[in-house]
């Protein structure tokens, strides 16, 4: 029963806590240095599909690509990694700004795993990428509407 209240607690605060638009912290949080380290990390502890269907959604900010890698795990669930703070916070801006549906991420320093579940088929989600905040010392937030 204890984890289920901490679910519930992990998954209530960031709607309640803060603005969807506020910026994420970074005090503390992982990073990673590659894509392949991002990937291995999050697939230890999502068990990642082996080739999921598809392509990662990249967010276009100023006319340019803002993730520098990004790596699907399930076939609506993608791992972004970040070249800056700044394409990071412009992604996440974006993701914040979204009206056609709630996005779910776990994100670290320079790393997002997005899940776009809801937006693209209207459900929600079967994954759990919330267990990601304390494998991954990551936050968990809902964004877009």
């Amino acid at each position: 029963m204890p984890n289920i209240a901490m679910v519930a607690f992990l998954v209530a605060v960031p709607v309640a806590g803060c603005g969807a638009k506020e910026q994420p912290g970074g005090e503390n949080l992982q990073g990673f240095s590659s894509m392949d380290e991002a990937y291995t990390v999050v697939n230890d502890v999502l068990a990642c599909e082996a080739d999921p269907v598809g392509d990662p959604i990249v967010p276009m900010g100023d006319g340019i690509r803002l993730a520098s890698a990004q790596k699907l795990c399930f076939e609506k669930v993608q791992i972004d990694l970040f070249a800056d703070e700044k394409a990071f916070r412009e992604t996440y801006q974006i993701l914040s700004d979204s009206n056609q549906g709630k996005i779910h991420l776990v994100h670290g320093k320079n790393w997002m795993v997005v899940d776009f579940t809801e937006i693209a088929t209207g459900q929600p989600s079967t994954r759990d990428i919330g267990r990601l905040v304390e494998e991954l010392n990551g936050e968990y937030v809902i964004v877009g509407s």
